[in-house]
């Protein structure tokens, strides 16, 4: 369920109503409203902008499918049922339940209408600025369509992660859609992000906090072309489906975009997390309500609900804890990264206690063992525990969604793979490795292989529980177990609605991913 209103979602549903089939379904939605009668005045398109990003925002910090993606990815471990992780994690893999009726549906449908919303919603308000309507100023004008585009971008980027095809439309889509691959989708979406970086260059103009209530930085023009920098460099990154694909992506255009991003050579300004203000869900709803619980991503995944840190995680830091997980509870031992330590907490007061580690050794497990022991861990993630839906501070605090160090291992691992300057990667990764990490450094002497093998465990350890979701890092390096998804299919409500057949993805049958 989504906050978004207005004719975002209606703007979706008339964008989908129509069909990539060969003889496309002639369907006409009578109750959709005319979009330039209801966006007639400048505060109604501002408020469709500004509530299309919250969309995205909610939707990108969702547990579907997110949850699922960091458990079929062994980032994560859980065997509850909830949001797809308990049968997405089974060994063998089994392929992904895109059933309409089945439990699983959500997993792939609620990504598919949230960015739709989203994107429908940012769509509606170009269409009203090309059909002239003007906000109180032409810079104001220039502001929010610019933010429009944002939307734009950042909802096709997210369409062409998570699916493996699906339709691209904006305020030009004359024609009825067709459904398209997702290197196709996330092409469009670059050409969002480069509107949006040219349309913001240079502009001082600043937006309400309520827009996008930013931690430790103001919305302005400048912050806006910084982040938009910053999440076309991870969208043509974390694209890549295989290794081979990875390989072949555009690395310098990538390092081009990280280093006008939120921190870089070329970023004009102080380094800046993309994090916001949380307020508890009441305005900036990153969460879903499902069964009545308010869940978040990170909320999950920062609590003891049950969404453990698998133990693959776990050896990255210390190789004395085995996986898979046999039962038998190991707590590190001897020399191992700084970021993982025991458990903080004072179970009686709910008080962290200081100095405390990223990752923790609960020493208990949860769930059923009957449903897959290996889907155990006895370690939890406390890092931005203070987010966890069972402290008194859920939701509320910095909530952070690209971190510098994102910013910064995209440049290094940019450097490395385009020949750049590898002590200046090594420099970067060293910020996170040795000043969080306690690890020993990484030199331009270790060369390009290693520096890349460091780049891979800092994305692991330093990114956990943000934006820099387990799926994208592993499919790209073929870091997957055999037959796990490596992106879902169009949902079946929807594949049913447009007359197609349903398809899927995984089993230890099928090639990995089912690709």
């Amino acid at each position: 369920m989504m906050r978004h209103t207005g004719t975002g979602l209606l703007a979706a549903a008339m964008v989908l109503a129509v069909s990539a089939c060969s003889a496309p379904l002639e369907i006409k939605n009578n109750d959709a409203p005319d979009v330039l009668r209801v966006l007639a005045t400048p505060n109604d398109v501002k408020s469709v902008a500004g509530s299309a990003l919250n969309t995205w925002f909610a939707g990108a910090n969702a547990v579907d499918p997110y949850l699922m993606f960091e458990v079929t990815s062994n980032h994560a471990t859980a065997n509850y049922g909830n949001f797809g992780m308990r049968f997405n994690n089974e060994e063998p893999r089994t392929p992904y339940d895109n059933n309409s009726s089945s439990g699983d549906a959500v997993v792939a449908l609620t990504p598919w209408t949230a960015f739709y919303g989203s994107l429908g919603a940012a769509n509606d308000a170009m269409k009203a600025f090309k059909a002239g309507v003007k906000l109180t100023s032409d810079a104001e004008t220039d502001q929010y369509k610019t933010l429009a585009m944002f939307v734009q971008a950042l909802s096709l980027g997210e369409l062409g992660l998570i699916f493996d095809q699906a339709f691209v439309v904006d305020e030009n889509t004359v024609d009825k859609p067709v459904l398209q691959p997702y290197t196709a989708v996330i092409s469009a979406a670059m050409a969002k992000y480069d509107a949006v970086i040219a349309a913001s260059a240079g502009k001082t103009y600043t937006f309400p906090s309520a827009v996008l209530p930013l931690d430790k930085v103001t919305f302005t023009g400048s912050v806006l072309n910084r982040i938009a920098n910053t999440m076309a460099a991870r969208t043509l990154a974390y694209a890549s489906r295989t290794g081979a694909e990875n390989t072949a992506a555009p690395w310098a255009r990538i390092l081009a975009y990280a280093d006008k991003g939120i921190s870089g050579a070329n970023s004009g300004g102080a380094a800046f997390d993309f994090a916001i203000v949380g307020d508890g869900g009441v305005s900036w709803p990153n969460w879903q309500l499902f069964n009545g619980d308010a869940d978040m991503k990170m909320g999950a995944l920062n609590s003891t609900w049950g969404v453990a840190v698998c133990t693959k995680t776990i050896n990255m830091m210390a190789p004395n804890v085995p996986w898979p997980f046999t039962g038998t509870k190991v707590a590190p031992t001897g020399t191992y990264d700084k970021r993982l330590g025991l458990y903080p907490f004072d179970d009686a007061t709910g008080d962290v206690a200081p100095g405390h580690a990223d990752f923790a050794y609960y020493g208990s497990v949860f769930g059923n063992p009957a449903r897959g022991i290996w889907k155990q861990s006895p370690f939890i993630y406390t890092r931005y525990y203070y987010m966890g839906w069972d402290w008194a501070t859920s939701y509320t605090g910095t909530l952070p969604y690209t971190l510098i160090a994102e910013n910064d291992l995209l440049i290094a691992e940019a450097l490395a793979r385009t020949g750049g300057d590898l002590a200046r990667a090594a420099t970067l990764i060293n910020k996170t490795r040795v000043t969080r990490g306690g690890l020993t450094p990484a030199t331009a002497a270790d060369g390009t292989t290693k520096l890349l093998q460091y780049i891979a465990y800092e994305d692991d350890i330093e990114l956990y529980s943000t934006g820099a979701n387990g799926m994208y890092e592993h499919r790209r390096l073929d870091n997957l177990q055999m037959g796990t998804v490596r992106h879902l299919p169009i949902p079946a409500k929807e594949l049913e609605t447009l007359g197609l057949p349903i398809y899927t993805f995984g089993g230890a049958t099928q090639n990995p991913g089912g690709k």
